[in-house]
């Protein structure tokens, strides 16, 4: 059996096989669909420890100041809009999401917290012309600019809708042991590649090079503050082996591939054969304490400043 680090490194120049190995343009990963939707929302708990983090990093860059507005790029089911809201309670949030799916399940969570400062909308992050400019003083996004196709496009909106001395707070993935594991599934699928597939453009480890976000940071006019590139570290849970939440979870950056292998007729059995295969993929990330298969990720916080306007 590969140890968890040597299982890390060998199925890392898989993880990517997706963006290869169904179509020809890269893969661009969502997260819409009920079953995926609620599959993502039972995993998307165990990130709270990165959205306190989020919080007190915006609050070291502006230890005095109170946003009059705050936007969520990328909220999925609703964080951390919701743990913002619950701190700024005076404050509207906007929590916002690509996927109706994905917004219906933060304005769910959002009443279920009785966060009456939550505003939910569908918002493509290249296009927030529903968002006046200058409008927001603080713009929060957890693990979203990486999915965005049009990065450029994404983080020029981003910087418009900021007012003069608005803050940016973002993280991303530096390294994250769910990739490996759903390499190792698609390879179950498709068979182990001749060769390692270029990098996913658009994939959960595609901003993981500090320099690459910098640049895109950097191009759409934002300054860096002091706590810039801030980084942690995350520990998730998915489960035992023999449970079939813990390996739905485990797909999720697989999901769309394996559909789409079974809609096309390509591998019927897509999905069949990735389950079959994940007792074995997952064995060397199983704890031994706890008896469930645990991932362990690394993260860097992005907390970059719009400048304010020279007089």
């Amino acid at each position: 059996m590969l140890s968890r680090t040597a299982a890390f490194g060998h199925a890392l120049r898989r993880a990517t096989l997706s963006s290869t190995a169904v179509s020809e343009s890269p893969t661009v990963i969502s997260f819409d669909g009920a079953e995926k939707a609620e599959t993502f929302a039972a995993f998307f708990d165990q990130g709270a420890p990165m959205w306190a983090s989020m919080l007190a990093q915006a609050n070291k860059v502006s230890p005095e100041g109170v946003p009059t507005k705050i936007l969520d790029l990328g909220c999925g089911p609703g964080e951390p809009a919701c743990h913002f809201a619950t701190y700024y309670n005076n404050v509207p949030v906007i929590a916002s999401d690509i996927a109706p799916t994905m917004v219906g399940l933060a304005e769910a969570r959002a009443k279920s917290k009785g966060l009456g400062n939550v505003e939910t909308m569908v918002l493509d992050m290249e296009d927030l012309s529903p968002i006046e400019s200058e409008s927001v003083d603080l713009v929060i996004a957890q693990m979203s600019y990486m999915f965005v196709p049009d990065k450029d496009k994404a983080m020029a909106e981003t910087f418009r809708v900021l007012k003069p001395g608005g803050v940016l707070v973002a993280n991303v993935w530096v390294s994250f042991e769910l990739i490996p594991i759903a390499g190792g599934l698609m390879s179950a699928v498709v068979g182990a590649p001749s060769a390692p597939p270029a990098p996913n453009p658009n994939g959960p480890l595609s901003l993981a090079d500090a320099n690459v976000f910098d640049d895109y940071l950097m191009n759409a006019g934002f300054e860096f503050t002091s706590e810039h590139n801030f980084e942690g570290t995350f520990v998730g849970e998915l489960g035992p082996l023999d449970d079939l939440q813990s390996f739905k979870m485990a797909a999720l950056p697989v999901w769309d591939a394996l559909t789409e292998l079974e809609e096309s007729g390509a591998h019927p059995d897509a999905w069949e054969k990735a389950k079959a295969a994940f007792p074995e993929v997952a064995a060397p990330y199983v704890n031994e304490e706890s008896g469930g298969v645990t991932v362990e990720g690394a993260y860097r916080l992005a907390v970059a400043q719009k400048p304010m306007k020279s007089v």
